[in-house]
């Protein structure tokens, strides 16, 4: 097996990389280090899978053209899609960006696949693509009221992605993300910047009054899930990968304090209109389909990103 990874030295795809790589799969990654948050990061995600012999890496942006000339005739036989454009806040002053990034580099990742003769593509979509919908957000809901432009983008990805499908018969599995937290776990997301906020003794942002729910989902069942989906998914698919338990923010917020031993200074501040107030995953039908199934709770989760997290900061602490 030969897989192309976009977004390889991403949170979820540096961790995708592991994986395929002790499971003895060759593994091409492809990323161009931009995005929402410190490159270093990325590249810190990235420099110990590039020590395995199954490692092929290139720094590249999937928009560009000459990006896959490195990589034609390689034998690819499987391709996972995670480059994007992330984040809801962003995409609001951003839309352009976000529209072209998700949706035709999206394409152009498609078109590879499909000249290069692999066998399925996996797409990662989200759980913000279900908008105003009521949880628990099943597959089989209406996706027509997205609540911000990176929703937006993302279900123009997912629909792009069923034409090209119907237009070339290349199986393709659309998988949507619930709030995926871990170690190497983006600066931006909650879980890590609470941490990181209560560890320097800073005020907790909150939006609202801490009473929104997520679907918190760690990132070992999240790639469980994307192997499941390359190794069972056949013609069109889309599947919810979550834990299917919602927790609210404030939670979040106590049980941190717990691991962490230190309170947490919460400033509650105004909601985003951009925010869904609840996200819970049904994956009846990915746990019937696919075989998922989430394995790691919320809290023994916590404890597995806390110690990451200081084993991280130490190291920072130490090459200073």
């Amino acid at each position: 097996m030969k897989v192309l990874v976009t977004g390889a030295a991403g949170f979820i795809g540096s961790n995708l990389c592991r994986s395929l790589i002790e499971s003895g799969a060759q593994v091409i990654g492809m990323d161009n280090f931009s995005g929402s948050y410190d490159a270093s990061l990325k590249r810190r995600n990235i420099e110990p899978l590039l020590e395995s012999r199954l490692m092929e890496f290139h720094e590249a942006d999937i928009g560009d053209d000459r990006a896959y000339h490195a990589i034609t005739g390689k034998g690819i036989t499987h391709a996972v899609h995670l480059a994007a454009r992330t984040g809801v806040r962003d995409s609001t002053t951003h839309a352009a960006d976000y529209l072209a990034t998700n949706i035709i580099s999206s394409l152009k990742v498609l078109e590879f696949a499909k000249a290069e003769g692999a066998r399925n593509v996996v797409l990662a979509s989200t759980s913000s693509a279900y908008g105003m919908n009521k949880p628990p957000f099943s597959e089989s809901q209406p996706i027509s009221t997205p609540m911000s432009i990176y929703a937006a983008s993302k279900i123009g990805m997912e629909s792009a992605s069923h034409a090209f499908f119907h237009l070339h018969s290349l199986p393709i599995t659309v998988l949507r993300f619930f709030t995926v937290y871990g170690p190497g776990g983006r600066p931006d997301m909650a879980v890590y910047r609470f941490t990181d906020l209560i560890t320097k003794r800073k005020p907790v942002e909150v939006y609202g009054d801490g009473s929104q729910r997520r679907d918190f989902t760690y990132v070992s069942d999240i790639v469980a899930g994307i192997m499941l989906a390359m190794d069972k998914g056949k013609g069109f698919g889309i599947y919810n990968l979550g834990h299917s338990e919602s927790h609210t923010i404030t939670e979040l917020v106590s049980l941190l304090e717990q691991k962490l031993g230190k309170k947490a200074k919460v400033m509650h501040i105004r909601g985003m209109r951009e925010d869904a107030e609840a996200t819970l995953a049904d994956i009846s039908k990915a746990k019937k389909e696919l075989g998922y199934r989430p394995r790691v709770a919320l809290d023994e989760g916590l404890d597995l990103f806390v110690g990451w997290f200081k084993e991280y900061k130490a190291s920072l602490q130490a090459t200073k």
